[in-house]
């Protein structure tokens, strides 16, 4: 098959459930009749993205109902208007003390993906006793959920792992796979596993797909594990993807990409770009399009307010034109 060839129907597929959101999440049903509910049981506030404290933040925009729809870390979901204003927090995870989460524990690194008509929550938890740490899948006919477990009782991954920030992606025969950060060992790995066409179990054992250790960026020599896989494709059809890696304390946002043209193109290799996309102790980034099909990146960074550092979601317009992602700069309202 001709590499133009395989680069389209790549590009067709991954723009239906990597980095493209506006596009892919445009039919959501009885939006208006989502019930409101505060995890305090307060009404809803109104919160300016500068002084609002999120980390991991995933956001999706609803082209239908014109609004952003943002989750992050505690599992809770935001909605906006205009990138700035949010209103919340809402809760979406719907209480189920069988799963082997307990879903009133901590939730990590969420993120929200439509797949076959359905809409998926995949999130790290961390069991009652905080003794295991893994991801696991939740489920909702809509956006605005709730979400209830898929598989209370089944474990993706393998209990010796220590797994986090999960993200979803399909091939070219929209086959379901998870990527997620295993930070075991000393320089982490990012995994992959199948799903089953259900998405309630993996087909196959996990395997390394991306290692910080054999794929150390130029400028980051640090010994903390790379992270917050996110994987895209450029207009062009370049896959690529996003993590958090280190420069010495310093959290950067990288990106690596793959030139593989046949066959499954996951497997790589992955080969990082010798510099970072973004410094400024950044993370967790992920990509979204906004109201008027901009690219967008959502992100935290370490800010100082009030003489407290908290974790505030900042937002960069991206140009995906040509092979390589390109940051044209953070966006202003």
């Amino acid at each position: 098959m001709k590499r133009s060839a395989v680069i389209y129907m790549l590009a067709l597929m991954l723009l239906l459930a990597c980095g493209k959101q506006g596009d892919k999440i445009s039919n959501v049903a009885d939006v208006t009749e989502w019930e409101l509910v505060t995890p305090d049981g307060l009404p809803a506030r109104s919160v300016d993205v500068d002084t609002m404290e999120l980390s991991n933040p995933f956001v999706v925009y609803d082209r239908k109902s014109n609004m952003y729809y943002m989750t992050g870390d505690g599992g809770y979901m935001w909605t906006s208007r205009n990138l700035r204003m949010w209103n919340g927090p809402y809760v979406v995870i719907k209480s189920d003390s069988s799963a082997w989460f307990g879903m009133g524990n901590a939730v990590t690194a969420p993120e929200i993906h439509k797949y076959n008509d359905r809409y998926y929550y995949m999130a790290s938890f961390e069991d009652a006793g905080g003794g295991r740490r893994s991801c696991a899948v939740l489920v909702s006919d809509r956006l605005t959920g709730p979400y209830v477990p898929l598989n209370k009782e089944g474990l993706l991954l393998s209990d010796e792992e220590i797994a986090g920030h999960p993200t979803f992606c399909i091939d070219e025969l929209n086959a379901g796979y998870m990527i997620y950060s295993d930070s075991k060992e000393p320089d982490g790995e990012l995994k992959i596993i199948r799903f089953t066409d259900s998405l309630e179990e993996r087909m196959g054992e996990a395997y390394a797909m991306f290692s910080g250790a054999d794929n150390a960026l130029d400028a980051v020599k640090g010994d903390k594990p790379i992270e917050a896989p996110y994987l895209f494709i450029t207009d062009t059809g370049m896959p690529g993807m996003l993590f958090t890696a280190y420069d010495g304390d310093e959290s950067v946002v990288a990106v690596a990409y793959t030139i593989n043209e046949m066959g499954h193109w996951l497997n790589g290799p992955w080969i990082a770009e010798p510099q970072p996309l973004l410094r400024g102790n950044v993370g967790g980034a992920s990509l979204f399009s906004d109201y008027d099909g901009t690219l967008v990146m959502a992100l935290h960074k370490d800010t100082v307010i009030s003489g407290k550092n908290m974790r505030i979601p900042r937002f960069v317009k991206m140009d995906s034109q040509f092979d390589k992602l390109k940051k044209i700069g953070y966006y202003y309202f």
